[in-house]
């Protein structure tokens, strides 16, 4: 007799969890074995396993444990991990399929780049074939939003940048960094820099409905008294309540990137 097919809200669970939760994804594959292979429609045929999520947002624990497990190791996985040999030879056999993007329309360059120190060398083989310099920038940017708070409402702040955000999976996209640091006595600063292939990228997500609308949900919920504001109290009662003092966006060319790589030797050294 064959076994009911799993419920969607499960697997959406399952997949939704291999971008952040190792300890969850755990626990819903000893629940069901049969999510190791599972894949979630998110629409528009963007297909994605837990593996794929894992994958793409640089989380190798995840990544690891699910292979152990028997998940279906894929190229973006491989390039992640930095199984350089796996994926010259896929390439060597398919040299198209460095142009194939895995979940969400991520590139195989994107995978590799999120995987650091560890997939570097499959980033430079990717970068060979794409005749991208691996000196250079090839058009590439970093976005950093400086938002200044007060004093103590920091890791408030900082909860909403702990699990994945839909900027993660859009087009373009590299990587995110938040960085914090205590300004002065009576205020912290936080620093979201997102680093984009190219500025048309940023701009397209900027201009997206997935970005207008949560900014316009987050504006609202200040507006109606999110941050302890009365409505219709008025818009001075509702700043003077807001942790966030003031946020500036700039945007910046990376003029050069360089990845880990040994010192040259110098003269004289054995």
């Amino acid at each position: 007799m064959a076994k009911p097919a799993l419920s969607t809200e499960l697997v959406r669970e399952f997949v939704g969890a291999a971008h952040a939760d190792l300890h969850r994804v755990q626990t819903l594959l000893a629940q069901e074995p049969a999510l190791l292979h599972a894949s979630m429609n998110w629409g528009g045929d963007d297909w994605e396993t837990a593996l794929g999520a894992a994958s793409h947002v640089g989380r190798r624990d995840i990544a690891e444990w699910l292979l152990s497990k028997g998940a279906r190791i894929d190229l973006f996985a491989a390039a992640m991990l930095g199984e350089l040999d796996i994926v010259k030879s896929a390439l060597a056999r398919y040299p198209e399929s460095i142009h194939a993007r895995g979940p969400h329309g991520i590139t195989l360059l994107q995978h590799a780049m999120i995987g650091g120190e560890r997939a570097k060398e499959v980033v430079t083989y990717l970068k060979s074939l794409l005749n991208i310099d691996e000196k250079g920038s090839n058009g590439m940017i970093v976005v950093e939003n400086r938002i200044e708070v007060r004093a103590g409402y920091a890791e408030a702040v900082l909860e909403r940048f702990k699990a994945p955000k839909s900027v993660h999976t859009f087009p373009g996209f590299v990587r995110m960094d938040v960085l914090h640091a205590k300004a002065s006595e009576e205020t912290e600063e936080i620093r979201v820099c997102t680093t984009w292939e190219k500025e048309e990228d940023f701009q397209a997500w900027a201009n997206s409905d997935s970005f207008q609308h949560a900014h316009k949900r987050r504006e609202g919920a200040q507006g109606a008294g999110g941050h302890g504001g009365h409505g219709h109290g008025g818009q001075q009662a509702a700043e003077s309540a807001s942790p966030i003092v003031g946020n500036k966006v700039t945007i910046y060319q990376v003029a050069v990137s360089h990845l880990p790589e040994s010192a040259p030797a110098k003269a004289g050294s054995n």
